[in-house]
């Protein structure tokens, strides 16, 4: 089966919420990772995400992140709310 991976930085001013964790995720950069499937018997070419991460980008030491599993709905919720936080 063919599969693709995207990913992306986006970067909050606040701590947010991750279902996946117990606690509040520090503010910075994050690196979002999309992984996808590309469905099979349609005429077209589509693809279905099978997997989304969010990492913090950039760690000291060369440390490499853990992905924490993360939803599209969280993940537009906390960019949202972080946001409206005035500046």
């Amino acid at each position: 089966m063919d599969t693709r991976t995207k990913s992306k930085l986006v970067e909050f001013r606040t701590p947010f919420l991750v279902s996946a964790r117990s606690g509040p995720m520090p503010a910075g950069r994050y690196r979002v990772v999309i992984e996808e499937e590309k469905l099979l018997g349609i005429s077209f070419p589509a693809w279905r995400r099978t997997r989304m991460t969010i990492a913090q980008h950039g760690l000291p030491n060369g440390r490499m992140p853990r992905g924490t599993p993360i939803t599209s709905a969280e993940l537009m919720a906390a960019l949202f709310t972080d946001r409206e936080v005035p500046s």
